[in-house]
């Protein structure tokens, strides 16, 4: 306790003072420090750390606020529109006696940390594209080397090994985005025969990691950007891809409620989670249109309780997660605001891998809430940063 009330006295000034080394602190945080110490910092019997410093974050951005005059209008709307979904998240239950204000709270711990975002922008002159480029690439090369001492030797650090015998790094999202990151840079031959190298690894040791979604979209995304594969002619049209995706994304949503249910609970093999979900999707479907906020378990009243039901998240859909959250409403919002940096032209191949990492995400959300929890928003903030200091370079916003 003591390491961590330091560590976070440290992220204090950091924050303020030193938005550079914050940065790359905070990400060896929630990178559970490479795997070798736990990222949780607990005081009464709550953990405090994640979401303390995702009110650090916000505090300097109010505290930055007229900085904002100097970001285009898609960017405020994104910050703007994402802060009000997090109030409207913790206020709502409360306001209809769902759930208490300290309830929410803990529940939204892992959607707070969409505030990294918000940091980024409002600190976005203290740093550049090369800056957090060379950060990406020292966690990505470290991510690598992970999935390659797994694959080899099945060895990881402490904080990544899992129940019999598997393993789970914490942010394979930031590698995927590190990848594309490096198929855009991949202009010589050798560069391509190396980053060829580097899908092979991720393919290998996501297939032991296991999440599925995002190993095959990534690879698929980082062939067509490594070859320059004429596809991406096509898609460049953004406006037609991001309406298709949020439209498919809804879609989803009205899936036939009765038979989803039904399904859930035909599967043996995860049957005590799939009645949870079934149960939390009936509760979800009383008000689909605005969600219920951020509910902890402790407002809940499930009848199977199991370890999986720490709130109200759906765990096999990160739509039906953020309908449970925010409602069919708040979902067109959150994505109308998410699609808006897309839209806009680059010139360059670094901008295009970018976009295509960050629509990769609106797929992988279909089966992983990369959208709500923090294993997608951190890399997503990432995301949308570099495309912000490649679009400054285009003189495209």
């Amino acid at each position: 306790m003591i390491f961590g009330l330091l560590f976070l006295g440290l992220q204090t000034f950091l924050a303020f003072f030193r938005p550079k080394y914050f940065v790359f602190t905070y990400l060896l945080y929630i990178s559970s420090f490479l795997g070798f110490f736990t990222k949780n910092i607990v005081i009464g019997g709550v953990e405090i750390g994640l979401f303390y410093h995702s009110i650090l974050m916000l505090g300097n951005y109010f505290m930055f606020y007229k900085q904002r005059k100097d970001l285009p209008k898609y960017i405020n709307g994104l910050l703007t529109g994402t802060l009000l979904l997090f109030l409207y998240g913790i206020f709502y239950p409360v306001a209809t006696g769902f759930s208490s204000v300290t309830q929410s709270i803990i529940a939204s711990k892992e959607f707070s940390t969409i505030f990294f975002m918000h940091y980024l922008f409002i600190y976005h002159k203290k740093f550049d594209f090369k800056y957090l480029s060379k950060v990406l690439s020292f966690l990505g090369y470290y991510f690598l080397l992970i999935l390659l001492v797994y694959s080899v030797f099945k060895i990881v650090p402490p904080q990544y090994i899992k129940k019999l015998g598997a393993f789970e790094y914490y942010f394979p999202t930031i590698l995927s985005l590190f990848l594309y990151f490096k198929m855009a840079q991949a202009n010589t031959f050798s560069k391509k025969v190396i980053a060829f190298l580097f899908l092979i690894i991720w393919a290998v040791g996501m297939y032991y990691e296991g999440h599925t979604a995002i190993t095959i979209t990534t690879i698929l995304g980082c062939l067509i950007i490594l070859f320059r594969i004429p596809v991406i002619r096509f898609l460049k049209d953004y406006k037609t891809i991001i309406l298709g995706l949020t439209f498919f994304g809804l879609l989803f949503l009205f899936l036939p409620t009765d038979k989803y249910i039904k399904e859930f609970q035909q599967n043996p093999n995860i049957q005590s989670r799939n009645i949870v979900n079934a149960q939390r999707m009936e509760f979800i479907m009383e008000q689909p249109w605005q969600g219920y906020g951020f509910l902890h378990r402790s407002a809940l009243e499930f009848e199977s309780q199991n370890r999986y039901a720490l709130d109200l998240s759906y765990i096999d859909s990160g739509y039906i997660d953020l309908l449970g959250k925010f409602g069919i409403v708040g979902i067109v919002i959150y994505l109308i605001m998410l699609s808006l940096p897309l839209l806009l032209k680059t010139s360059n191949i670094m901008g295009l891998s970018l976009k295509v990492f960050l629509i990769q995400l609106f797929l992988v959300n279909i089966t992983w809430s990369v959208f709500s929890f923090s294993v997608g928003l951190i890399s997503l903030s990432v995301g949308y940063i570099l495309l912000f200091y490649i679009k400054i370079e285009d003189n495209n916003y």
